[in-house]
């Protein structure tokens, strides 16, 4: 019982956490009854499903690409969009991914789940019912897919289990990675990541090299005790976020930008105030000297 409520809260969570207009429910037993499963075999509810389920399976230990779902003419009319569900894989050998190929007239690309963590994660290893994503995004002006093509790839042996699947379409500028209540999205925490990180560094750069020259002294200082009152806000948010069960790319840069903020800095002033004493008092002997 136990099992079901959580793969229900699974499911649950999965289509809470993934917005959009849904353009399709794929049930794999509809698919079965229809004779359109392509490959793996579908399974009924168990106790460690409350739904059916598709398993594939590699038993050989050689690569293989099995071909789970396709759909013709899908119905998208705009961009990005996703697939989503849920998945579970045991004893997967290897980097294994779910990927998703989008045929348009000009052409074919994929999306994969190669990321560490997140909806996006590979399967590796075993685990339990997880959700998953398979984004699409495109220029707009971008005529739409007509053909959607979902694989299991598995570089060796392993078993995956895949839940029911939505086809969801979001409106321009939407996030099929944000999660509702997230406060940014992946991408946001990557392009803010490399932005305040490559500040940061510029910024220590600055201040290493005027302390060094003895100039700006009320500048650095000043500027080192904003960066130490700046880390401790963003470690203090960190936490919070991580209270609130804030996703990994809200909470991770958050802690280690108040982390190297709040530590380094501070460390840092005591020979800030130290360096430009000692210049100051070099000069007041280089003119008593005079």
């Amino acid at each position: 019982m136990k099992r079901v409520i959580a793969v229900l809260s699974v499911l649950v969570w999965t289509s809470a956490a993934f917005g959009g207009e849904t353009l399709r429910e794929i049930s794999w037993a509809t698919l079965h009854a229809e004779g359109r499963v392509s490959g793996g075999l579908v399974l009924p509810p168990d106790s460690g499903a409350a739904f059916p389920h598709l398993k594939v399976e590699n038993v050989q230990g050689a690569p293989s690409r099995v071909t789970i779902l396709t759909l013709e003419q899908p119905g998208i009319r705009h961009f990005p969009y996703a697939v989503t569900g849920s998945v579970r894989h045991d004893g997967v050998a290897g980097t294994g991914y779910l990927e998703m190929w989008s045929v348009f007239p000009n052409g074919r690309y994929f999306s994969r789940t190669l990321a560490a963590a997140g909806p996006l994660k590979s399967l590796e290893g075993s685990s339990g019912w997880r959700p998953f994503i398979l984004p699409f995004f495109a220029e707009p002006g971008t005529p739409p897919p007509t053909t959607l093509t979902v694989n299991i790839v598995l570089p060796s042996r392993g078993t995956v289990y895949v839940g029911p699947l939505r086809l969801v379409q979001y409106q321009a500028g939407e996030d099929p990675l944000a999660a509702p209540g997230q406060w940014w999205s992946e991408r946001t925490a990557g392009l803010l990541g490399g932005l305040l990180g490559g500040l940061l560094g510029c910024l220590g750069a600055v201040i290493g090299w005027l302390a060094s020259r003895g100039k700006a002294r009320a500048f650095v200082l000043n500027a080192a005790r904003a960066l130490t009152v700046g880390g401790v806000a963003a470690l203090t948010l960190g936490v919070v976020a991580f209270v609130r069960a804030q996703p990994y790319a809200v909470v991770y840069p958050l802690l280690l930008l108040g982390l190297i903020c709040s530590v380094v800095f501070p460390a840092m002033l005591p020979t800030l105030r130290k360096r430009y004493e000692a210049l100051e008092l070099r000069r007041m002997r280089a003119f008593d000297t005079r």
